[in-house]
């Protein structure tokens, strides 16, 4: 999954741009909420590369239906707690949770060679 690491690379340093750029408006919150937001979407990257590979492989279909729930499970608490309490800022949130539809986008015609060649 050479693809997924490419894109694991790409989405640390766009990470690191958009927290550069989070320091403009000078609000902690903001920041955060990038910062926990790209580290959500990359951890989900890193996750799907290590963990979700080899169950795919191994056949291991219902246990890794358990483990999707709980993980996004997980997910909702502690963003739902950074949320509540005010830690993070909801729209930076977001920004550093589009990882995940960036990352793809950055490297689309790499997964579709790759899905080629495995099919």
């Amino acid at each position: 999954m050479d693809v997924l690491k490419v894109m694991e690379k790409k989405g640390w340093w766009l990470l690191s741009a958009m927290v550069l750029v989070s320091f403009l408006w000078k609000d902690v919150r903001i920041t955060l909420g990038v910062v926990v937001g790209g580290v959500i979407a990359m951890a989900d990257l890193w996750f799907l590369r290590v963990f979700f590979s080899r169950l795919v492989l191994n056949r291991k279909g219902a246990f890794l239906l358990f483990v999707q729930i709980f993980k996004y499970l997980f997910i909702a608490v502690f963003l739902g707690g950074l949320l509540f309490y005010g830690v993070v800022d909801p729209i930076a949130t977001l920004v550093g949770l589009s990882l995940l539809a960036i990352s793809p986008i950055l490297r689309l015609s790499g997964i579709e060679r790759e899905l080629k060649e495995v099919s």
